[in-house]
């Protein structure tokens, strides 16, 4: 069957991407959730790994990680985006940028230590060619940190529109044409029953909830009238729900977990898929 072609010049297509605040604190989420979480899936020092920044895009993120490894390499078939690496970030000692295919990496078998896959799935013309080859470049003791978007959730994540990713293709891109927001529409998400077999050779660390308890942590203190909220009109109309999730008993936990609008996982090498 023949796969689709990458979606050109997303950088272009989705403003957000080139945002650098953004950025900044999703790194910020990725390098706190590492730091909390990766001795739990490898004992060795994440400063002595080699990190591969898959879909790095403007390298945001990729140089903020530098602290925390060895050294990092960005990857991108977006030649817009790559474009757009400022040049201290080009300048850091032990980052790398490279435009590459996702689903054939220009890397030799299990070279790298971790890769960091941040909303990439959903983008790539096939998901499962991208976790086969994520899997030939990790090391046996290595590990991605995945998050994505889950297709059960109403709210499209990219378009912000309602049910826009439960629709039909062509019912899909004629309300984005209809709304002048584009006129196709690209991203194909999977649901967390469907994730997990898509990552079937792995095991899946969920941290998922840490990082939504993360959140309401920050809600909680944007709420204080001590500490007023950057966005007021925010915490009162999400921030309260997500707060009195994040406070649910473990058993609610795991009924909520395939609901949340976004996952968030560790997956290592499973030992016994190599024998199988």
């Amino acid at each position: 069957m023949k796969l689709r072609a990458y979606q050109e010049h997303f950088f272009d297509l989705c403003p957000e991407v080139g945002n650098e605040a953004t950025r900044l604190r999703r790194a910020a989420k990725i390098a706190s959730l590492l730091e909390r979480h990766a001795g739990r899936v490898n004992p060795r020092p994440l400063r002595e790994m080699v990190c591969l920044d898959l879909g790095c895009s403007s390298g945001v993120i990729t140089c903020a990680l530098s602290p925390v490894f060895k050294h990092v390499i960005g990857v991108d078939y977006d030649d817009v985006a790559l474009k757009h690496i400022p040049s201290d970030c080009q300048a850091v000692a032990n980052v790398a940028f490279a435009r590459g295919d996702a689903m054939r990496l220009g890397l030799a078998d299990a070279s790298v230590d971790v890769i960091i896959c941040a909303q990439v799935y959903e983008h790539v013309p096939s998901d499962v060619q991208l976790v086969a080859e994520m899997y030939r470049v990790l090391k046996p003791d290595g590990f991605i940190f995945f998050s994505g978007p889950n297709k059960l959730y109403p709210i499209e994540p990219h378009y912000f529109l309602p049910f826009l990713h439960w629709l039909p293709s062509a019912w899909a891109d004629a309300w984005l044409s209809k709304l002048q927001r584009g006129d196709h529409y690209y991203e194909r998400s999977r649901t967390w029953w469907s994730l997990h077999r898509l990552f079937q050779q792995f095991t899946v660390l969920d941290v998922s909830w840490d990082v939504l308890v993360q959140h309401a942590q920050r809600e909680t203190q944007s709420a204080n009238p001590a500490q007023p909220a950057a966005n007021p009109r925010f915490v009162p109309k999400v921030g309260w729900a997500r707060r009195w999730i994040a406070a649910a008993p473990q058993p609610v936990q795991q009924l909520i977990l395939p609901l949340l609008p976004n996952f968030n996982w560790l997956l290592s090498k499973r030992a016994d898929h190599g024998a199988s």
